[in-house]
């Protein structure tokens, strides 16, 4: 199957489930009405965002049927989303939202941003999926405005919530593996303790503690081609890729009382990997190495003064050491090894206001609320050559927001305004920069079950450091990118049918962007030195349609299908008449979608997953030269958790790419092809009565 015939195949049936669903849609609504009520919770997983903004969500639960290592595994699953893997296990793994590059989708860490100054890409290969509660990706005005200044600061953002439940059971142990091809090996630990006052019911502290070690030699297999489709191949071992990773997290949660919260998160991560060179022309190896250390510790704190007013306030510290070691550089010494220090200093007031609250005196008006944020946060970067810059940057952003909700409707602004100030010692007369970013969303039921929304954002990024200053990638002249984004979108919200023993649900939004001076990063040697350039303006249109589906058989046997089709044309409009003008822009399909379809049994549940993305070019002409293939990706995924009295014994076999398709994501970084791996998670909850109320 090509990658034509997969996005066929989604389509398909998208269609047929809309079709059946939609001869159904005379039965009797009293009926539906009534059996909601039972099965929305047991039947209907897949929540439905019905605000102005474009909302996925995928679930700890959902996450445990789809073949996924890493949490960039389960964002393949979105739709909108372009996941950029150079190949392997240790291999990056940054996301692109609706062809606007990877700087402008932020990553928050229950709720409080992830950073690099120095690349501005989140490799999203770091973060483990040991403590994901739930991903969300929110394109537009999020409903959650009592948030820091900065999660209104990109155009789309990955919220990862790692605690958003208190435990259940005052102790709980879990340990865990996963074994696969080439050499990988993975360990996971982890332990939860909860201790509850005996004077108020309303006062408790937990904490957890877990770590992750993975090596993987990453030795797989590939087709390595020499020219065209007609050209001669080789069939190659992948070299030079053996990766080594550590991840430790500590959680503490102080529950004060009813209306107040401390949390604090302490963070490690650790990593030594061989970076695999471009598989071009006769000469595969490489003996790049790259070091990476990153440790961050922040604190949150919630205060509920009474039903009007409440304050929050986040702090963080970031950590990040960074070597390349490369003994193959033409230079006069003969090897070139860099060392990167980067550190970050964060502080976020947020005040939420509401000054109506389900006042139905005033006719439909229902609930007003404002958030006034104030971040401020430093980021200072030092490296050990002598010819670099030293860059410093103080960034202040101001954020005020309000959400007015009716009966039917609900209007949605912010103001952002940020102020940057560049600190470089070689260059005392950097600019500074002012700017203003409104955005306005709205949202409207039209019907029982159909919901309109709409939304415009804009959104100012500045280069990072490696951007502007280094020479391995630096572009001094680059510019702060400025983006304009603008969606229509319709929500069919949940409905039971077929007597509630089908449930059905589904979005579709068009989008339009236009971004100004938009910067691009192309891989050159390897994964750690690229290109940078300044594109004057690029024009994205696109359409995403979203669905899911279910059909409860019987009482314990449910056939669930999750899919979704993304159309998305992302041309240069910079210089009419250019060699590049109204041509797609690198590693941007035009189409790409992906599908689930699970069966749940009493003893097992089966997960068929796919990934269709169409062709795509490596450089900005459009030309056959330039061009990568299209690609489908097929996975099988068996799945059981067995029950005992105080714990439970997971067990997961991950059957990847079962057709063997060798593919590329990224020009001259070859994935890998047919997989297994297998992972085994043991969880026990002892009692311990001494140290908790029963």
């Amino acid at each position: 199957m090509n990658w034509r015939g997969a996005i066929y195949l989604i389509m398909m049936l998208l269609t047929l489930c809309h079709a059946h669903l939609c001869a159904q849609g005379s039965r009797d609504s009293t009926r539906t009405k009534r059996l909601r009520e039972v099965n929305i919770n047991s039947n209907a997983p897949q929540k439905v965002f019905t605000g102005s903004a474009s909302v996925q969500q995928i679930s700890a639960q959902q996450i445990k049927q789809l073949p996924t290592l890493q949490l960039s595994d389960a964002l393949k699953y979105m739709s909108g989303v372009v996941v950029r893997d150079y190949g392997g296990t240790g291999g990056m793994k940054t996301v692109s939202v609706r062809g606007l590059g990877t700087q402008h989708t932020g990553v928050a860490y229950d709720d409080i941003a992830i950073t690099d100054c120095q690349t501005g890409q989140i490799d999203l290969g770091k973060l483990s999926l040991e403590n994901v509660a739930s991903i969300s990706l929110v394109v537009g005005l999020d409903d959650r405005i009592f948030v820091p200044a900065r999660l209104f600061s990109y155009s789309s953002l990955l919220k990862i919530n790692t605690i958003n439940t208190i435990p259940e059971k005052p102790f709980s142990f879990r340990i865990g593996g996963t074994i696969g091809l080439y050499g990988l090996y993975e360990l996971q630990a982890g332990v939860t303790h909860k201790v509850q006052s005996k004077k108020r019911n309303d006062r408790l502290f937990f904490w957890n503690l877990s770590a992750e070690a993975m090596r993987s030699k990453g030795n797989y297999p590939y087709t390595l081609h020499y020219g065209g489709v007609n050209d001669s191949v080789s069939h190659e071992t992948r070299q030079n890729a053996e990766t080594k990773t550590l991840n430790t997290e500590f959680n503490a949660v102080w529950q004060i009382d009813r209306t107040q919260r401390l949390n604090i998160k302490l963070y490690y991560y650790g990593s030594a990997r061989e970076l695999p060179s471009a598989t071009i022309f006769y000469n595969a190896t490489s003996h790049q190495k790259l070091w990476n250390q990153n440790a961050f510790g922040q604190a949150h704190y919630h205060k509920y003064f009474n039903e009007r007013w409440a304050f929050q306030a986040n702090a963080k510290f970031n950590y990040d050491y960074t070597r390349y070691y490369d003994p193959d550089y033409l230079n006069a010494e003969g090897f070139l090894d860099n060392r990167y220090h980067q550190h970050e200093s964060y502080l976020s007031n947020t005040m939420l206001f509401m000054p109506i609250l389900k006042k139905d005196s005033l006719r439909h008006v229902r609930q007003l609320e404002f958030a006034l944020a104030q971040d401020v946060f430093y980021q200072q970067m030092k490296a050990n050559s002598i010819d670099y810059a030293h860059p410093g940057r103080f960034t202040s952003l101001t954020s005020l927001s309000g959400i007015l909700t009716g009966n039917r409707w609900k209007l949605s602004t912010n103001l952002l305004l940020t102020y940057v100030n560049n600190i470089i010692i070689e260059n005392p007369d950097m600019q500074d920069y002012t700017h203003f970013s409104p955005s306005v969303g709205a949202s409207f039921d039209l019907m029982k079950r159909l919901h309109l929304r709409l939304f415009y954002k804009n959104i100012f990024r500045m280069p990072t450091f490696n951007d502007l200053y280094y020479r391995e990638v630096g572009n001094v002249n680059l510019n702060p990118e400025k983006t304009h984004q603008w969606n229509l979108g319709f929500v069919l919200k949940e409905a039971l049918l077929a007597t509630g023993r089908i449930t059905v649900s589904a979005t579709i939004d068009g989008y339009f962007n236009i971004v100004k001076d938009k910067i691009v990063a192309f891989p050159s040697r390897n994964l750690f030195s690229w290109t940078m350039l300044n594109y004057g303006k690029v024009y994205v249109a696109g359409a995403e349609l979203n669905t899911f589906w279910q059909y409860r058989i019987t009482g314990r046997y449910i056939l669930r299908l999750n899919g979704n089709v993304t159309y998305q044309k992302a041309v240069d409009r910079t210089e009419p008449g250019g060699k590049t003008f109204n041509q797609q822009i690198p590693y941007t399909p035009l189409w790409s979608g992906s599908a689930r379809l699970s069966l749940r049994t009493p003893w097992i549940t089966v997960t068929y997953a796919l990934i269709g993305c169409g062709k795509r070019y490596s450089l900005p002409q459009n030309i056959p030269a330039n061009e990568v293939a299209g690609y489908v990706d097929q996975s099988v995924t068996l799945s059981h958790d067995f029950d005992f009295r105080s714990s439970t014994l997971g067990l997961k076999l991950e059957l990847l790419n079962i057709a063997n398709e060798h593919y590329e994501i990224i020009r001259n970084y070859p994935m890998q092809g047919f997989g297994i791996r297998f992972k085994v998670v043991f969880d026990l909850s002892p009692s311990l009565k001494s140290t908790s109320r029963q």
